[in-house]
């Protein structure tokens, strides 16, 4: 058995082309190139894929071979499975050849084989370099050709960076310098997972809202900031290979939250490891929520165009202001500039940085005892301070003022936001019961937020119209304010009032 450790990415066209430029800075051991086809197995009823195995038959140079994955993990981009191999004479897969050990308790091989019938196939040419550095060897493989599923294909572009002996710190600095030219972007989906969904034997990816996460309150704070983190990346990376199968709004805007509960996780446990903790992705991640800081403004006229603008569809000047809000969505990024932010070095950086700091974790190494003892202790007493920390930051904003106008409420958006996000990681520690009475009146108010901006714009829109319908937008936009204010007030007196269920 050989447990593969690999880091996987996706690539544009261009990397072909420059790749053995970037590698004749490195000792080259050996490299080659060969034709490799493979056939995917499994039964009708997806008995392999249910335990999350895989199962091919490879051709290279009239020879084959089986191979079986079998489960492992995933973090980012860094991919760890065991699997075996055995080679074969003719091409049909036989289980009984591997160690009947492999299989997980209650499996049985001989019935699974009865049933097993070819579902896809890869395709592709692999240039392979074996590289040394610093005595830890990396196999570097660049795929190229396509998955076939009857009749629908789809490319393969993909770089796999596999450690096959030493330290994979060094895997990581290689990818790392390779990251650096741009153009590639970690790879979560296998081409395995790729095929089972080609050939409609999988489900396409499907939006998710954020869930809170399963705790108890004698967890330490270490497994609650791990399995945070692994969360929030799982959400960032499901959506981001989502927005690439279907662009569209939502899938960012969901992408959005894992960035977002990635950077809270940080911050909320960054003092028990602060030392461990890399500063610069702080300054990352705020710079990839506000390279995706025009997801509201995107939303709002999605929303206001909507049905050629239905929510307008009580004024008169209706149809030149839906005119004018698609003006206004055409200047939003559009889908090249967004699959480029994606292939971007800084983006990969981060995503790379954040998968290395997880897998070695990195935030024990020089821990002073006192860091040691918090971050074994339960997290329930954290998370207390944490909830309290937020609660006065915002009852001493302006969202704990006597009173507020539109503009003021707006710009409380943000902090609303990152005070919901921190009750989210610590939500399960709690009864739901209590927890959902304290904070459904907060998440109305978040809604009434993002309702009074929605408004935002139509603000400057009625200098750009006639006398007549601009006094008509007026008069509606601040019926619409007046209407909402008032709720915003009504319900955020109340919520004041709310005893903390921490």
């Amino acid at each position: 058995m050989d447990t593969e450790i690999e880091l996987k990415f996706l690539v544009s066209p261009d990397v072909a082309n420059r790749l053995p430029t970037l590698l004749q800075a490195y000792q080259v051991l050996k490299q080659d190139q060969q034709h490799l086809a493979n056939t995917y197995f499994d039964t009708a009823d997806l008995a392999l894929r249910k335990m999350d195995a895989g199962l091919r038959i490879r051709s290279q140079n009239g020879e084959m071979e089986q191979t079986v994955k079998l489960a492992g993990s995933q973090v980012g981009g860094l991919h760890q499975r065991p699997e075996y191999n055995v080679p074969l004479t003719v091409h049909t897969p036989d289980l009984s050849l591997f160690p009947t050990r492999i299989w997980p308790k209650g499996v049985n091989p001989a019935q699974i084989q009865q049933s097993l019938q070819p579902l896809f196939s890869t395709d592709f040419l692999r240039r392979r370099w074996l590289l040394v550095i610093d005595g830890t060897e990396i196999e570097l493989a660049l795929d190229e050709g396509e998955v076939q599923a009857g009749e629908r294909r789809e490319p393969i572009h993909e770089l796999e960076l596999e450690l096959v002996k030493g330290d994979a710190s060094q895997l990581f600095e290689l990818a790392d310098a390779l990251v650096k030219e741009g153009g590639l972007r970690l790879g979560a989906v296998s081409k395995a997972k790729r095929g089972y969904q080609l050939a409609g034997l999988s489900p396409s990816p499907r939006l998710r809202m954020l869930e809170p996460l399963a705790l108890q309150p004698q967890d330490a704070c270490e497994q609650t900031m791990v399995a945070l983190l692994h969360q929030g990346l799982r959400h960032w990376q499901h959506h981001e290979e989502g927005w690439l199968v279907e662009p569209d709004l939502e899938w960012l805007v969901q992408l959005r939250e894992g960035v977002s509960l990635v950077h809270q996780t940080l911050l909320l446990f960054g003092e028990l490891v602060s030392h461990r903790v890399n500063s610069g992705w702080i300054d990352d991640l705020l710079w990839l929520q506000q390279q995706l800081s025009w997801l509201d403004r995107a939303q709002m006229l999605a929303h206001l165009t909507g049905d050629r603008g239905h929510y307008l569809r009580r004024l008169d000047c209706q149809k030149t202001l839906v005119g004018k809000l698609m003006a206004q969505q055409a200047q939003l990024p559009d889908e090249a500039r967004l699959r480029a932010l994606f292939y971007s070095p800084r983006y990969g950086r981060l995503l790379l940085g954040l998968t290395h700091w997880l897998y070695r974790q990195d935030w024990r190494a020089g821990l002073a005892p006192a860091q040691t003892v918090q971050l074994a202790a339960p997290v329930a007493s954290l998370a207390r301070k944490r909830l309290d920390d937020s609660w006065h930051t915002l009852r001493h904003s302006a969202l704990g003022k006597a009173e507020l106008n539109g503009a003021q409420y707006i710009q409380q958006k943000g902090k609303l936001r990152r005070n919901l996000m921190v009750g989210l990681c610590f939500s399960e520690l709690y009864p739901e019961g209590e927890r959902m009475a304290f904070r459904m009146p907060w998440l109305d108010i978040l809604r009434g937020i993002e309702d009074l901006d929605m408004l935002s714009p139509l603000l400057d829109l009625s200098e750009d119209l006639d006398e007549q319908d601009g006094a008509e937008l007026d008069e509606w936009l601040a019926r619409k304010q007046r209407f909402l204010l008032e709720a915003l007030e009504q319900s955020r007196a109340q919520a004041l009032l709310l005893q903390p269920y921490w």
